[in-house]
């Protein structure tokens, strides 16, 4: 998490799959991540569209926050992205505007309570309309042990009523408006699984 060597042309990264493939045949998965969101601007999509025709075999797997995924839901589905990992951090819009200040969608600012509820909603709809689509949906929960410790079970049993299969728990690496809480220890994590 929080590791990229660069950002790439959609162009780049076919030329990258292909050493990939090159010196690894065994290579099953494409996936495209940030650092930013992939469906902020067109790249990530075009990336899929030029590595379809040439790697029709690989898994293709795209990481979003899900504030576009309704917008671009259409295309993701037309190009056949197999996997989709979305991070919910909370379904509570209280403990969202704790995580997430605020956001710009169509050009528009969103701050505090707007904010959390727009972000959820388009990451819930976002996720059941892939999922009703057979995308395998994944959802990355971030461990903030101030903030949405307790709450990590309501994350997954709402993610689930809306088709994500798997449920990832990541813990936070403490740093820059979120540097005052701490990392959660193996004890907290193993309880917010349970």
């Amino acid at each position: 998490p929080g590791v990229a060597w660069g950002i790439i042309t959609p162009e780049e990264a076919v030329e990258v799959v292909r050493k990939a493939v090159a010196l690894c045949p065994e290579l099953t998965v494409a996936g495209v991540a940030g650092p930013g969101d992939p469906l902020a601007t067109p790249h990530a999509l075009n990336t899929f569209r030029l590595l379809k025709p040439e790697f029709p075999g690989l898994i293709k797997c795209l990481s979003t926050n899900g504030l576009l995924l309704p917008d671009r839901a259409t295309e993701l589905m037309e190009i056949g992205i197999d996997s989709l990992t979305v991070t919910v951090n909370a379904v509570d819009p209280d403990l969202q505007t704790r995580i997430c200040a605020g956001l710009i969608y169509h050009g528009r600012r969103y701050t505090g309570r707007a904010a959390a509820e727009l972000l959820i909603h388009n990451q819930l709809a976002g996720i059941e309309k892939l999922a009703a689509a057979g995308t395998t949906v994944k959802v990355n929960t971030v461990l903030i042990p101030e903030i949405n410790a307790g709450h990590v079970p309501v994350v997954a049993k709402t993610v689930a009523a809306h088709g994500a299969k798997v449920l990832n728990i990541i813990p936070l690496l403490p740093q820059h408006k979120l540097s005052w809480c701490s990392a959660p220890g193996c004890d907290l994590i193993r309880q917010a699984r349970a």
